[in-house]
């Protein structure tokens, strides 16, 4: 599983028929001990998560089970909607700790 930002959605008028149906998200993941990664993920959203959102996904078999269907064309999917993070402090890196606070800033101040 892995933390990301939803930063967009993706339209798709022609897929496979177990395809219909299902939202698709663009989202950019959360990596607390590296740079922030300039990779995106496509992920299907049956949650109902925004743009700007904090979401928890998951790969593989767990993400088509979160989806309800294993034979799903999906590798990836939202499986939750992050509310807050809390990072212990003291276990962290001077990096560690300015990454932490940071996602912490983007979570709007909802506790």
């Amino acid at each position: 599983m892995f933390l990301g930002k939803v930063v967009g959605t993706l339209w798709s008028t022609k897929k496979t028929p177990d395809l219909e149906g299902v939202r698709f998200l663009i989202v950019h993941p959360i990596d607390l001990d590296k740079e922030p990664t300039k990779n995106i993920v496509v992920v299907a959203d049956r949650l109902g998560a925004g743009v700007g959102e904090t979401v928890l996904c998951a790969y593989g078999k767990a993400a088509r089970s979160a989806i309800g269907n294993q034979d799903m064309s999906i590798e990836a999917a939202v499986v939750g909607i992050v509310d807050r993070v809390d990072v212990h402090e003291d276990t962290l890196s001077d990096e560690l700790r300015a990454a932490a606070r940071e996602l912490s800033a983007r979570d709007g101040g909802r506790r």
